[in-house]
């Protein structure tokens, strides 16, 4: 399931790549997969959990003290990489080229 879900995230590469996924961090399940992410909007752990039955999935946001930061249910395998994008990096937020700017300078 976790080769599944990590299938439905890349169909856009530089999606994955924006959220500054740690390919070290993933954590496979029978049922789930989870990665660490390093956004403009968001830093943490995303945890992706196929629901069975309902062929949905949930995703669970988790700062890096490990509490949860948010929790969207009942997302489908279309939306899936919006759902992780919009609390990761959301590119549709005003100053989001502002803050790719500041970054590349200050790096």
């Amino acid at each position: 399931m976790a080769q599944f879900i990590w299938s439905l995230l890349i169909t856009d590469p530089s999606l994955p790549m924006s959220w500054g996924v740690d390919p070290d961090s993933f954590e496979c399940t029978e049922d789930a997969l989870e990665f660490h992410v390093q956004g403009f909007l968001f830093t943490g752990n995303v945890r992706v959990v196929f629901i069975e039955g309902a062929d949905l999935f949930e995703v669970a946001f988790y700062n890096e003290d490990g509490s949860l930061h948010k929790r969207v249910e009942d997302v489908y395998n279309d939306n899936l990489a919006d759902v992780i994008d919009t609390t990761v990096e959301n590119d549709k937020v005003g100053d989001y080229d502002a803050k790719i700017l500041n970054f590349l300078i200050n790096s």
